[in-house]
């Protein structure tokens, strides 16, 4: 059963309405790319899509994936699309997932050790959760940093490789790749020059 995290935010649900016109058709393409790509999806595989907004990432998939999208947002709602904020638990059954797809999510969740913990349960053993994080290292964060320029993005976390490696191991993930998304799209780049790391965990399986 889904594990309620703490109480949704009203607070994000306004922030995410108030960007759902947003559109950088360059960033989610090689976004998209670069995360399907690591991840190796296989035919017929279960698909959970968290941070979905209307489901773009679902034609980088292969045709017969058993797709599905939450996002917090109202707007993106659909037939494949689910209204929900994660902050209120997954509403699926334990292991109902081959795949979960967390991408540019996790830096604007208010407990990303309980999101952790819910996706684990979600997927199967040996299941695949990809995430993907704004690099702390890009040279947009260092001078945002150095001059103290306020968040306009709803992040509330930054993630390092190792605090990614320790949040994974502290839930039951190892993680098995990462990859750079793009200097600035559509040029590819590797983690340390990338705006974002996409990070490949496996869920180990349970002790018996």
């Amino acid at each position: 059963m889904p594990q309620k995290i703490q109480p949704a935010s009203q607070e994000l649900t306004d922030f995410y309405r108030a960007r759902s016109k947003w559109r950088s058709a360059g960033e989610e393409s090689t976004r998209f790319r670069r995360a399907a790509a690591l991840a190796r999806v296989p035919n017929g595989a279960a698909v959970l899509d968290i941070g979905a907004r209307e489901g773009g990432l679902r034609k980088y998939l292969p045709e017969d994936v058993k797709y599905q999208g939450i996002d917090i947002t109202p707007e993106f709602a659909s037939e494949a699309v689910m209204t929900r904020d994660i902050s209120e638990g997954i509403p699926f059954p334990d292991g109902s997932y081959d795949f979960v797809f967390c991408i540019e999510v996790l830096e604007h969740v208010p407990n990303p050790f309980a999101a952790f913990g819910e996706i684990n349960r979600v997927l199967r053993d040996g299941g695949v959760l990809i995430v993907s994080v704004p690099n702390p290292y890009h040279l947009k964060e260092i001078v945002w940093n150095l001059f103290r320029t306020p968040d306009r993005q709803g992040h509330i976390y930054s993630w390092t490789r190792q605090a990614m490696t320790k949040l994974g191991e502290m839930n039951g993930f190892r993680i098995d790749a990462y990859a750079g998304t793009y200097l600035h799209p559509p040029v590819p780049a590797p983690p340390l020059l990338a705006r974002s790391v996409i990070y490949r965990f496996i869920k180990e399986s349970a002790q018996p």
